[in-house]
């Protein structure tokens, strides 16, 4: 790749643009990001980059504790959860009948652990396999194109 200013030209009156990851050097896909980004822009540009799973091999599962509280995604708003004040779900203390004991199997047993699914605003989570730091490094300028 050579920083041409027909390079640069091309790049700029193109609507689309796609780089596969596993195919491009690192370096010419940073030059085109940084380009996007820093350039005045008349028009809408779609930047496609195809990547490698292997951007979040290493993330650490997500996962929700059976009986604690979802934080809220981003975007979404706070309705439709329980106000404070509002009755939950009965403690155990509360539904015990008299003369019955409270089982210590059910105290000391393991919370269920369900495993959660990745959005896309959980990018930032991600941990890549070594080989594919640079990967994750461009996903993410590229992800921060918009913004600017």
């Amino acid at each position: 790749m050579e920083r041409t200013r027909e390079f640069r030209e091309s790049i700029l009156e193109s609507d689309v643009i796609i780089y596969d990851l596993a195919t491009n050097e690192f370096e010419e896909v940073d030059y085109v990001i940084k380009t996007l980004k820093t350039s005045k822009l008349t028009k809408e540009k779609t930047l496609v980059i195809l990547s490698s799973v292997m951007t979040w091999v290493n993330t650490p599962p997500k996962t929700k504790v059976e009986g604690e509280e979802e934080e809220p995604a981003e975007g979404e708003g706070e309705g439709g959860g329980e106000e404070e004040g509002e009755p939950s779900e009965p403690d155990s203390d509360d539904v015990e009948k008299e003369g019955e004991e409270p089982a210590e199997d059910e105290e000391n047993a393991p919370k269920k652990v369900q495993i959660q699914y990745f959005k896309e605003s959980d990018a930032h989570l991600r941990v890549p396999h070594k080989r594919f730091i640079n990967d994750k490094n461009l996903e993410t300028l590229a992800l921060s194109a918009p913004k600017t």
